[in-house]
């Protein structure tokens, strides 16, 4: 099951076996080397976050200044590079923050009775399978969930947002709802990629809830529902919060899902059920094109108060997990689940899937349909397991049941966690049904081995090995470029870590992991682009991907390191192995399979990126093999389904579905082959 691995207490940094004095001068030189090379790649993080405030702010000032309309309430048409400019972005914030709230009120009650049927009333061995069910909502990536809304959900949101004015009508933001293009269509795609989110982290919270309460509150003669109620809920509570903030914040930079659902408009929305509305992401999608030099300050501009807003949320989220008092290592474990996919890419946390599969279980509430001979092997097996109290309350030496309202009450509630967890299915149900049913059809050979080069939207043939070409290859530098950083991070916050430093690479670590895709393709066009003069090229898609994939290896590889027995640092510092060398010899080459999983799964997640390979790759139709290339650009899977998916021609729409088909093929199979090596590698497995 998909969860947050316990988190081991971090090792107290450690000389060499050996005196210090008795230690050579080249043992003393491979360790201050060492030590050197892994704080220098902390501090590089710290000015690389640094880096894109500031370039944001840079580019961002120029446009502002010339803006001729103000900037917080303008709510005409978005004309930058007109004279005089005019641009306002207070519209496309509100209508970020609408689309959002919208997006948290229909997913956070049905996370949270997803999480709770898996930790509570599921068997344990089908939790398992149902929590990895849910984990793979967060594989679909964010342009098929567009193409998706626009193609399927939009005309069927139409008889919902009419009930939902029927209903709801006499308030006014949901009147006159006939329309399937509205803030509310996008907030219920929003709903539907942050739900894993949100689930992954309550679920993990909900198991770690003392085996005592529970215990206690069925001693008491509660039934399920009131020991939820009594001890899972109230200890979850804070750890429920965070992941509400934080899957609010991932629902705020979510880009290209929006922009493909959503009739835009540049006035603050107020009837949610029509058309009409914005988001300051999708407005960055929309309008880059056609943008000019203003027109590309406005949007940095933009992309600054993006940047911003989610920054606060991610410190929300950890001031709400700190005042509960959460320890400090489990508090980073909370953060590593937010992947934030930013770009849906992923909201399965790379981390959380091989940490829940390298460690024993370690479930503190009570798996509600365990079998008496589970138990009994567990018993004779030495194995630790929650003891459950009997369901009612005990008068004498006579068990008394609870009566039947209350039972009927816990049936009800049990019957609602199951409802959710249909619901949230449901939406992956439709998405692989129709992706399959209508892309299975142009994918074939042919399809594999041809580019789009002189094909017509009308003709049959052609295919995506261009794009199959730019995705593996922009996908491979990031990893050349974000595995070996990352997993220097990660042994300095392991290995090295204390004092001011480890505290703000944590930090920012954790920011990262909420980082808009979008905004890590402005911060490479502001800086790469614009200021180093450089091509819109294959290797700057690398670039952006590289920022969004760093923080997944880091937190993946820290947590790996972390498992990793004190008992085997012991052992070879008291053979006198200096340190560089057992963290080299012994330590990575024991957390190894841990972070190739983490690795695998970063680059199953960079692999679905839209937004920020807009930004800053040309899309071409013929096979480029040279991703440095000067002024030709590259395609990928998801530009290509981007750059196809509006045409009316049939054989176009063939090639757009079985493009995505592929894509989610490829990620699915990646995701599929880290569980597989996690699972191989698992601690106690025969």
């Amino acid at each position: 099951m998909s969860g947050i691995a316990p988190t081991a207490t971090r090792p107290t940094p450690r000389r060499g076996g050996s005196d210090a004095n008795s230690l050579n001068s080249g043992t003393r030189r491979g360790d201050a080397v060492f030590s050197g090379t892994v704080r220098a790649a902390a501090i590089f993080l710290l000015l690389l976050m640094a880096a894109i405030a500031i370039f944001l702010i840079w580019r961002a000032t120029n446009a502002l200044s010339v803006n001729k309309a103000n900037v917080l309430t303008y709510t005409g048409q978005w004309a930058p590079d007109d004279s005089p400019p005019k641009f306002g972005i207070g519209a496309a914030a509100w209508g970020t923050l609408v689309t959002s709230a919208i997006a948290i009120v229909i997913a956070a009650p049905v996370a949270v009775g997803v999480s709770l049927f898996i930790t509570q009333y599921a068997p344990r061995r089908m939790a398992q399978v149902l929590g990895f069910i849910i984990d793979m909502l967060a594989a679909v990536p964010s342009i098929v969930y567009g193409l998706w809304g626009i193609l399927f959900l939009v005309p069927h949101m139409q008889g919902a947002s009419q009930f939902v004015s029927d209903v709801l009508g006499w308030i006014p933001m949901f009147s006159s709802g006939i329309f399937g293009r509205s803030v509310f269509t996008a907030g219920v795609i929003l709903a539907i990629m942050i739900l894993p989110i949100i689930a992954a982290i309550s679920r993990e919270v909900f198991l770690q809830t003392p085996r005592e309460q529970v215990e206690a509150a069925y001693a008491l003669g509660a039934t399920r529902w009131e020991m939820i109620k009594l001890a899972v809920l109230p200890y979850g509570r804070s750890g429920v919060g965070s992941a509400i903030v934080l899957g609010f914040g991932r629902a705020l930079g979510e880009t290209i899902a929006v922009a493909m659902v959503l009739s835009v408009s540049y006035n603050f929305v107020t009837k949610w059920l029509q058309p009409g509305g914005n988001t300051i992401a999708a407005n960055i999608a929309l309008q880059f094109g056609s943008a000019f030099k203003v027109g590309q300050g406005a949007l940095i501009a933009s992309g600054l108060v993006l940047f911003v807003v989610t920054f606060l949320v991610n410190l929300l989220a950890r001031r709400i997990t700190a005042r509960a008092g959460t320890p400090e290592d489990e508090r980073w474990s909370l953060f590593s689940v937010f992947r934030g996919r930013s770009g849906r890419s992923m909201s399965m946390d790379s981390a959380s899937n091989v940490e829940a599969a390298d460690v024993p279980d370690r479930r503190g509430a009570f798996e509600a349909k365990d079998e008496p001979g589970e138990v009994a092997a567990d018993d004779a097996a030495g194995r630790a397991r929650p003891r459950r109290a009997a369901h009612g309350a005990i008068g004498g030496d006579v068990l008394v049941s609870p009566s039947p309202v209350r039972r009927l009450r816990s049936g009800i509630a049990g019957g609602a966690t199951v409802a959710t967890f249909v619901l949230a299915v449901l939406p992956l149900l439709s998405i692989l049904w129709l992706v399959t049913s209508r892309g299975v059809h142009a994918l074939n050979v042919d399809f594999l081995t041809h580019s789009l080069r002189n094909i017509d939207e009308s003709q049959t043939g052609g295919g995506v090995y261009h794009a199959i070409l730019g995705t593996l290859e922009q996908a491979g530098l990031a990893t050349l470029m974000a595995v070996p950083i990352g997993i220097l991070v990660a042994v300095y916050l392991v290995e090295y870590g204390r004092g001011v430093l480890a505290k703000a690479v944590t930090f920012f670590v954790d920011v990262m992991m909420g980082l808009p895709s979008i905004v890590a393709g402005l911060f490479i066009l502001s800086l790469w682009i614009i200021t180093l003069h450089q091509y819109a090229n294959g290797f700057a898609g690398a670039l952006a991907l590289m920022i969004l994939m760093l923080p997944v290896v880091i937190r993946s590889s820290e947590e790996m390191l972390k498992l990793v027995p004190d008992s085997l640092r012991e052992a070879s510092y008291a053979l006198g192995v200096p340190k560089w060398r057992t963290i080299t010899r012994v330590v990575i080459p024991t957390a190894l399979p841990g972070i190739v999983t983490g690795v695998m799964l970063g680059v199953a997640r960079v692999m679905g990126e839209t937004a920020p390979i807009l930004l800053v790759v040309s899309y071409v139709a013929y096979i480029n093999p040279n991703p440095f290339s000067g002024v030709q650009g590259q395609a990928t899977l998801p530009t290509v389904i981007y750059n196809t998916y509006t045409s009316s021609e049939h054989a176009s729409n063939d090639r757009t579905w079985s493009a995505a088909l592929l894509l989610i093929i490829i990620i699915m199979l990646l995701n599929i082959i880290a569980r597989l090596i996690a699972w191989w590698k698992k601690p106690g497995r025969a």
